[in-house]
């Protein structure tokens, strides 16, 4: 799924923290060499493994992404998957406030 749009639509009707997890790893995974390279290493090397990770990634393609050439194609990239890595990252949220409803 290498579309920002359907990833982000994906990624809100997702029941699940492993779920989300899920869809934004094969969303990078989607990436030719050339994205990959775009964005921050550790987001391919290591991938993502944990919610917390999503956060972190939004944070460092949002500041990558800053210092792009502001219509370029690259920062256009950037911004979409900063889109969805934020997308995730909101839904992790509710995901676990709907789980602190369900435990109290």
């Amino acid at each position: 799924m290498s579309d920002c749009n359907s990833t982000c639509a994906a990624i809100m009707a997702a029941n699940s923290e492993s779920e989300v997890i899920s869809i934004v790893r094969g969303y990078l995974s989607s990436f030719s060499m050339e994205r990959a390279a775009l964005v921050p290493p550790s987001l391919i090397a290591v991938g993502i493994d944990h919610a917390k990770e999503i956060a972190q990634a939004a944070v460092e393609v949002a500041h990558r992404e800053a210092q792009a050439i502001a219509d370029g194609p690259e920062a256009t990239f950037l911004k979409e998957v900063g889109a969805v890595l934020s997308t995730a990252a909101m839904k992790l949220v509710v995901l676990a406030c709907g789980e602190q409803t369900q435990a109290a």
